[in-house]
């Protein structure tokens, strides 16, 4: 069959049933939590909203659950921090005071990176809490129609070229797909990659039961990229698989992803794994 339009074609792909959490994401997140939630805890991995070590100047904040579509979902944030001591944070989950007390002795926060098209929602609230931080954006998230309309302040677009602020430390690349951006960053002194939503691992056990059906449906239920992206990304299936194949030369220890359980050893060999769907 011949493709004509790509982009149509990927929207109807990322709109569709499976397609149900980047939507809603994109839409501008879930609603808050009720107290009929009961599957909530479920679907985290406490404790929440406070720093977790992963690495010497790498930390994991685990937060949620997001309810796209009234689906219970975890989400999670990275933190870094750098040479000079400064702290970027790695697609920012919900910003609360104790959270902010937890990361003070850590460092100041000086960098939020918005690293793909659906993890921005909480950027604001850290803005507003950190006016002098500076925000990176995924390429083309300035321009969604959502985030403009929420009147989301992007400083500097992300590109395939980390910045000075962490170039010396960390490199970056974008995967680009078919209307969908990703950035991923690691971390060469401890060998940590860090992505969002090309790797998910909701694993059935731990699970609620709206989120074992959705987990189970994506296909991420042993790590693996979710099937509602799949499409977007095989449309440009030679820049795409090219640029996982130089992310995989890394060889990451420990691969760090917004939802699910990461890879917290043999990240390499896991994550190898988990694209072989499109690397072969």
């Amino acid at each position: 069959m011949r493709i004509n339009s790509t982009g149509k074609v990927a929207g109807m792909a990322l709109a569709g049933g499976a397609a149900l959490l980047l939507a809603s994401a994109l839409r501008g997140g879930g609603r808050d939590p009720g107290p009929e939630d009961d599957a909530d805890e479920a679907a985290t991995y406490p404790p929440l909203d406070t720093p977790k070590p992963v690495a010497e100047n790498v930390w994991i904040v685990d937060s949620g659950p997001m309810h796209p579509g009234g689906i219970p979902m975890p989400v999670r944030m990275t933190v870094v921090r750098l040479d000079n001591g400064d702290l970027l944070l790695h697609s920012p989950t919900q910003v609360t005071d104790a959270l902010i007390a937890a990361l003070q002795p850590l460092g100041p926060v000086r960098h939020l990176v918005a690293p793909n098209i659906a993890h921005w929602t909480y950027v604001a609230g850290w803005q507003a809490r950190f006016p002098d931080a500076v925000t990176w954006g995924a390429p083309g998230l300035r321009d969604r129609r959502q985030v403009r309309a929420a009147g989301l302040r992007i400083d500097h677009d992300l590109a395939e070229e980390a910045p000075d602020a962490w170039r010396s430390e960390i490199e970056q690349g974008v995967i680009r797909g078919a209307g969908f951006a990703e950035v991923y960053l690691f971390h060469r002194a401890s060998r940590t990659l860090m992505l969002t939503d090309l790797v998910q691992h909701l694993r059935s056990r731990r699970l609620p039961t709206a989120t074992r059906v959705f987990s189970r449906l994506a296909g991420t239920e042993a790590g693996g990229t979710p099937r509602y992206l799949r499409l977007a990304l095989y449309l440009r299936y030679g820049e795409v698989a090219a640029t996982l194949r130089a992310m995989l030369a890394l060889t990451p220890e420990r691969v760090i992803f917004a939802h699910g359980a990461w890879f917290d050893r043999d990240g390499a060999a896991r994550l190898r794994q988990a694209l072989r769907w499109i690397t072969g």
